[in-house]
């Protein structure tokens, strides 16, 4: 009896020892590589430039979230086999490095893998503009005129915005808003605002894409007039000074909503020279966007 028991003790030894190897064996990983991504927009201009900044990806694998991640990032996926993966862009909050949200005008880019153990796939995410976003507003300067005007109680002689297409441009050889402050007149700002809309949607996504840079700041604002004629001057966002080309993401959402019903807008963008001896600013791809 007492040989019988230490049997039965050592076979559930081996048994316990057996399936602890089990549960410590590493399952061996196939891998998904983020690559930089592409906007297309419509050939026809409706939707504009193609200038998109995605830095961030927040990553589905089969409908579950994988969490988010930056551009060239190389994700270990456990499994094998057919897997849909699943990419929506990620932008910077208002321009906030520290608060990341999925760009709700982009529709979300899926492929399905054949993941195969220790293997790198790559995924390169091809954006597109949702099906119901409109575009109030469109600035791209390549175009005979111009969507934004002087706004001449501001105006002085020498202060401007001409289109150039030089190296300095976001596309050289295609053309950007450069600004020109030679006024040399004390505390002068350049305004340029947009035609009036009437009744913008509220509580819906909105949002403002501009691509600029800068050695000044650069003030984004709306006027907001009600019904009785009442107007209200928001500064909504100051672009600080950039030396390379930048990308904003502004939500004015929330300044619409608040605003109430039955306004018009203008979305204005000014700038001061201040104390730079040589202000430069160059501005471009200026949508303003939500979902209808």
């Amino acid at each position: 009896m007492l040989m019988f028991n230490r049997l039965i003790v050592l076979i559930s030894l081996v048994f316990v020892f057996l399936v602890s190897c089990k549960k410590m064996e590493v399952i061996v990983p196939s891998y998904v590589y983020l690559s930089p991504s592409v906007l297309n927009t419509k050939p026809d201009n409706s939707q504009g430039d193609a200038s998109s900044k995605i830095e961030d990806y927040y990553v589905f694998q089969n409908g579950d979230i994988r969490g988010l991640f930056s551009i060239y990032a190389r994700i270990p996926i456990q499994a094998t086999g057919k897997n849909k993966i699943r990419v929506s862009p990620g932008i910077k909050y208002n321009g906030m490095s520290e608060q990341r949200i999925i760009y709700p005008m982009f529709n979300y880019y899926e492929y399905e893998f054949d993941l195969v153990q220790n293997r790198v796939d790559t995924i390169k995410p091809v954006f597109t503009y949702v099906e119901n976003a409109v575009f109030p507003l469109i600035e791209d300067y390549d175009g005979s005129g111009l969507a934004l005007e002087y706004n001449m109680a501001t105006k002085q002689i020498g202060d401007s915005l001409i289109r150039d297409n030089g190296p300095g441009a976001f596309v050289p050889g295609k053309f950007s808003g450069r600004v020109e402050l030679k006024s040399g007149v004390t505390n002068s700002f350049l305004e340029m605002y947009s035609k009036v809309f009437n009744n913008w949607p509220r509580f819906t996504p909105f949002y403002l894409e501009l691509d600029y840079k800068c050695n000044i700041p650069i003030v984004i604002g709306m006027y907001a007039t009600g019904p009785a004629g009442d107007v209200t001057k928001t500064p909504l966002y100051v672009l600080n000074p950039k030396e390379d080309w930048n990308k904003l993401y502004l939500d004015i959402e929330s300044d619409i909503n608040r605003a109430g019903a039955g306004m018009q807008y203008r979305i204005f963008i000014s700038f001061a020279k201040g104390s730079e001896s040589n202000p430069s600013a160059w501005i471009d791809n200026l949508k303003v966007v939500y979902l209808d």
